[in-house]
């Protein structure tokens, strides 16, 4: 069954980030629990500086599952990348991803999730072929550490505004099965889709079962059910394909988090 998540942006995070909520998260996931909400989605930057004992017992103490850790920042506020043209930053990119997922290991436990977003990297420029042949080996290197620990990679397609490679969902799919790892699979953002792919629901079609977790906003970045995008439909292709992952809310706190929050929540449950 399809269960549905918050983003919450961790105390660690020095920029605004797409959360419904940031900052304080033992009153955060008390919010989005009484609005229903099934789990929570952390935005962090340095998993060393967070106390995950603490995060694990207010997830308990509000009944809700631990639906992933999100990476963005990494590479946003510490311009940390997997791939790029600076060997020593993409080392400190690998250390800090690897501490992803010893946090994700030790506090979450097996089937705890990792995002590679932007933390992935700008690549080479103007040279696809060694910038794609990097980033599988960065992958792949990733995904073999986090194998043992039970940590699950997600890879997330990103449009060609914030991100140089691997664009579309076709993109991302192609590169999951470059790296061929059981536990190395594919984030789909249907912001990113509406804007890179030919057609949001055929792609997840495409993707089918590499498809292990999903991120919901409106075209305009806002909560579902804001603007156009036909989110009753997607979440019947969703049900088509068999997913039964989590739906995370990756969306600008407007007009006010608690709005975003619980029109959110709101919106979904009419279909989920």
């Amino acid at each position: 069954m399809i269960k549905i998540a918050a983003m919450i942006g961790a105390p660690d995070l020095e920029q605004e980030t797409l959360a419904v909520y940031s900052g304080d998260l033992a009153t955060a996931f008390g919010k989005v629990a009484a609005l229903g909400y099934d789990g929570v989605e952390l935005m962090i930057k340095d998993p060393t500086k967070l106390d995950g004992v603490r995060i694990r017992r207010w997830l308990d103490e509000n009944h809700l599952e631990f639906a992933g850790l999100c990476t963005g920042h990494v590479y946003g506020e510490d311009g940390l990348g997997l791939v790029g043209p600076n060997p020593g930053v993409c080392h400190q990119a690998m250390a800090r991803l690897k501490s992803f997922v010893d946090f994700a290991a030790t506090h979450f436990g097996g089937g705890a999730l990792v995002n590679i977003g932007r933390s992935r990297g700008p690549g080479h420029p103007d040279d696809a072929e060694s910038t794609l042949e990097r980033m599988a080996e960065a992958f792949s290197e990733l995904a073999d550490y986090a194998s043992p620990h039970g940590v699950q990679l997600v890879l997330e397609p990103i449009n060609v505004h914030q991100a140089p490679y691997i664009h579309t969902s076709q993109d991302g799919i192609a590169m999951v099965k470059r790296v061929d790892r059981q536990n190395f699979g594919l984030m789909l953002d249907v912001y990113h889709m509406n804007i890179e792919d030919v057609g949001i629901y055929d792609s997840f079609r495409e993707a089918g079962e590499l498809c292990r977790f999903v991120h919901f906003a409106d075209n305009n970045r806002k909560w579902p059910g804001s603007a156009h995008l036909d989110f009753e439909q997607i979440i019947e292709v969703l049900n088509e394909i068999g997913y039964d992952g989590y739906i995370s809310m990756e969306i600008l706190p407007w007009p006010d988090p608690d709005t975003a929050a619980r029109s959110s929540i709101e919106f979904l449950r009419q279909y989920i």
